[in-house]
């Protein structure tokens, strides 16, 4: 049994491997009107436009609780690092500030564990 789950990689001797999306590029928002936090992520190849040396994404996100419209522009380098955005109706978050105001939230008893993701419509 133990050379099946070494060949099906479910013998890993206590290291925790996080997942890494390989395709995806993920963005976070907060809603300036109710404070929700939204995760969104971008598929590399089909939702990302090709612009000169990067990459630009389009998007209205909106999140679940007031249904707010967060008008979305970013520009990315060829390595899908942000360089810029504009954002109307909402704040930009990095990974670190989102999954600390998550953890936050969690430990208070505010947010439902199982976390809200990608609520949005395509523009």
């Amino acid at each position: 049994m133990g050379f099946f789950k070494r060949l099906l990689g479910g013998d890993k001797k206590g290291k925790s491997q996080r997942y890494i999306d390989m395709t995806g590029v993920y963005f976070y928002f907060q809603c300036d009107n109710c404070g929700t936090r939204v995760r969104v992520r971008a598929d590399k190849q089909h939702d990302l436009l090709s612009e000169g040396d990067g990459y630009v994404w389009h998007k209205t996100v909106v999140d679940s609780k007031c249904f707010r419209r967060m008008q979305t522009v970013i520009h990315l380098d060829h390595h899908y690092q942000v360089t810029s955005c504009e954002l109307h109706g909402g704040q930009f978050l990095t990974q670190a500030a989102y999954e600390a105001a998550e953890a936050a939230a969690q430990a208070k008893g505010d947010q439902p564990p199982d976390e809200q993701e990608e609520a949005s419509e395509s523009e």
